[in-house]
């Protein structure tokens, strides 16, 4: 499909495409193909030499483009009409503001991608858990054989894709609080899983994080639809503004439920009222019970679009589990490592931890973004965590959770050990294990920068550790 008269009002704008990451070149690519003579500017913070081979070659040979790089990328900001914003880069930057101060709009790869798509968008957001959402509700959709695409945080830039989109496609988009915050139209179908705290290193509070998330419904239709878990206060609280059609699943049953469980078994309630069983929990791929709060949403979404309950069991029986979340590395004489490095906060570290009932060491910590580590220094003494193994900085705050809350309760802590690398942190674990066996998880309730340049690394570096220990 040719985009370049829908594109058109662009070329009225001054338009500055801020941060080249994934999203920021992906939105160059597809403005450049669609508008060869558009003029454009890259404000981005590394230097023209810092960036790879081709991005430099294909820049310096654009004549209708301006480059603001370096340190001082934002001076020019300001210049601009329409801003197309990285997602990491917070609104509340000095320069952006005075910018939106001047008129200036904010834009993404995910609204102009909203705009154009020609099929329908299935977006899922939540705290914790969405990726996992969004891959299994892709994969049911692919076993029925329906055409479909996984997009978003978790898949690759939208933009980049929106080609080989055509009006039966399915687009499963998962959506951070960074891509809904500036977003102004909802998706066709919302799934809304658990929202709690994130990000406070970006946001101003947990009020302006979860606000970003409300886009998600804000600019629904009647004819659009919400899916979500209605004993998710914050969560049925987003759900409410959407003027569409309610489907509501939970753990339980209730006469309002589309899905639920029944007895250990996964449970879908057809319009007519008539229910079926789709698959016992223990027959699923995913361990632990947050993971049933993934997958009931996905029940829901399969039968909205036509594909039977006996494809559906089939499809999540032989869902493979996304890397570094809850990943099994391997088992060796009693023990079970696990990656969770996907666990950036505490609460996904909290539901990994009730996911297992054996012994278990936990290597947790990392970068700060000031978050609340009480519940989850709780669930460690209650769940009888036989040693942890911390990385500074939000390992010390753990730490100290823990031991406040330990001699409050008059119980003894684990025992807890620093580690400055990954390597030295499995060594630590190894020497906690008990002589029966156990679990080992790195599941880190902290963002991975500093030691690492992302999770996948963090994951990565965890799987090499633990293959060279049980060698």
């Amino acid at each position: 499909m040719h985009y370049t008269s829908a594109l058109k009002h662009l070329t009225k704008q001054k338009i500055v495409i801020l941060g080249l990451g994934a999203e920021g070149w992906s939105t160059y690519q597809f403005l450049r193909s669609h508008l060869p003579k558009l003029k454009l500017a890259i404000a981005d913070q590394r230097s023209i030499a810092q960036l790879n081979s081709d991005q430099q070659t294909i820049l310096q040979q654009d004549s209708q483009l301006t480059l603001l790089l370096g340190s001082n990328y934002l001076d020019k900001i300001n210049k601009f009409d329409l801003i197309f914003k990285a997602p990491g880069i917070p609104k509340s930057l000095p320069a952006i503001k005075k910018a939106i101060g001047k008129g200036a709009q904010l834009a993404s790869n995910t609204q102009l991608f909203f705009e154009l798509c020609p099929g329908k968008i299935i977006g899922i957001t939540g705290t914790k858990g969405k990726s996992t959402t969004a891959a299994v509700i892709h994969h049911v959709l692919q076993t029925a054989q329906l055409k479909t695409l996984l997009l978003g945080n978790i898949g690759t830039p939208a933009l980049s894709q929106l080609e080989q989109i055509e009006a039966d496609t399915l687009v499963v988009y998962e959506l951070s609080s960074h891509q809904l915050e500036t977003l102004t139209i909802s998706p066709y179908v919302a799934v809304i899983q658990d929202i709690t705290s994130e990000h406070l290193d970006y946001y101003a509070d947990t009020k302006e994080y979860q606000i970003a998330k409300t886009a998600i419904t804000r600019w629904q239709h009647p004819r659009d639809i919400v899916i979500y878990n209605p004993q998710f206060a914050i969560t049925a609280k987003i759900a409410s503004l959407s003027p569409g059609k309610h489907l509501r699943h939970s753990l339980h049953e209730g006469p309002d439920n589309v899905a639920f469980m029944r007895q250990d078994t996964l449970m879908y309630r057809h319009p007519g009222g008539q229910v079926s069983a789709v698959l016992p929990a223990n027959q699923l791929p995913l361990p632990g019970q947050h993971n049933l709060y993934n997958v009931l949403p996905t029940i829901i979404v399969g039968h909205l679009f036509n594909v039977d309950t006996e494809t559906i069991t089939q499809a999540l029986k032989s869902f493979k589990p996304l890397s570094h979340r809850l990943e099994l590395v391997l088992e060796k004489q009693g023990v079970s490592y696990y990656d969770d490095s996907l666990a950036t906060n505490p609460f996904a570290t909290l539901r990994a931890l009730e996911s297992f009932t054996k012994p278990l060491i936990l290597i947790a910590g990392g970068h700060e973004r000031d978050q609340d580590f009480t519940d989850l220094a709780r669930v460690i003494l209650e769940k009888k965590v036989i040693g942890l193994v911390l990385f500074k900085p939000t390992g010390q705050r753990l730490q100290t959770a823990i031991k406040q809350i330990a001699d409050k309760s008059g119980v003894k802590p684990p025992p807890m050990k620093f580690a400055k690398n990954m390597p030295e942190a499995v060594k630590i674990a190894h020497q906690f294990i008990p002589t029966m066996g156990g679990i080992v998880l790195m599941s880190p309730a902290s963002a991975s920068f500093g030691l690492f340049e992302n999770y996948h690394d963090r994951g990565m570096q965890f799987q090499e550790a633990v293959r060279n220990i049980t060698a």
